[in-house]
């Protein structure tokens, strides 16, 4: 017995009951939904450091998803967004709650030129958050560290969009995070959480304006067709001509 504590008094050892006490001096923000702020250990999201959402599909919620912290953000710091797949509407990000005078849209030609962005806006200690999209272009590990060295020691959100294709690529993201899109929620797994447990699933209500279907054909609106009011033709009368006076000749 006294080896099993001594065993545990050693301070490399690591309890899952522990909280991460790293994250913590970081600070954490909200996200808006209850279920998902008791999974992450935090109480939140992290506001430093990368966070990888993978998914293969844009527009199934994972904006939805980040909104409520992303838009309280805003009231204070730049969020940028670089290379986003679709350019996001204004008047609904600011529906949303967000300080348009605070978002910032970048697009590039290259990953390279992507990757430097990225970096540099990390670094810069003026953003709250910087969204990327890389997709489903496979980056290197030097690279992913980068990223995230560069947000975790600059106290910046790096939101990381990703395909799914690289959840078997190791990274160096405390937080990373599976989405799915159901009929009705949205499928969110935490299949990495340093410092807290992971592999946690939840189910979380997506957006009712995300919930538009496709209706039978049957159930289509028809067309009325305009009932053609019979005209009442009438004669053209000739104009009767003006009398004229006769011109008289004077010699």
């Amino acid at each position: 017995m006294s080896e099993i504590t001594h065993l545990l008094e050693n301070p490399r050892l690591w309890r899952g009951s522990q909280r991460n006490t790293t994250a913590a001096a970081h600070g954490s923000i909200k996200s808006g939904y209850s279920a998902l702020d008791r999974a992450l250990h935090s109480g939140g999201w992290p506001v430093a450091g990368s966070t990888e959402l993978l998914c293969d599909y844009s527009g199934i919620g994972e904006l939805s998803l980040l909104t409520p912290a992303l838009s309280s953000l805003s009231q204070q710091q730049t969020i940028v967004w670089l290379n986003p797949p679709f350019r996001p509407s204004a008047p609904a990000l600011k529906q949303a709650g967000f300080r348009l005078n605070n978002c910032l849209f970048i697009d590039t030609s290259s990953l390279t030129e992507q990757l430097w962005a990225g970096e540099e806006l990390l670094r810069s200690a003026t953003c709250a958050a910087v969204l990327n999209w890389t997709g489903r272009q496979r980056l290197s590990d030097r690279d992913l560290r980068r990223l995230q060295l560069a947000a975790r020691e600059h106290h910046c959100w790096h939101i990381h969009f990703r395909s799914e294709n690289c959840r078997q690529q190791s990274s160096p993201a405390p937080l990373r995070i599976r989405l799915q899109a159901g009929e009705q929620q949205l499928a969110v797994e935490l299949f990495k959480q340093s410092g807290g447990p992971s592999g946690q699933q939840l189910v979380l209500p997506r957006k009712p304006f995300l919930l538009h279907q496709q209706q039978p054909p049957s159930l289509w609106p028809v067309a009325r067709k305009r009932l053609r009011r019979k005209s009442r033709l009438r004669l053209a009368q000739p104009r009767s001509r003006p009398q004229t006076t006769p011109l008289v000749e004077i010699h």
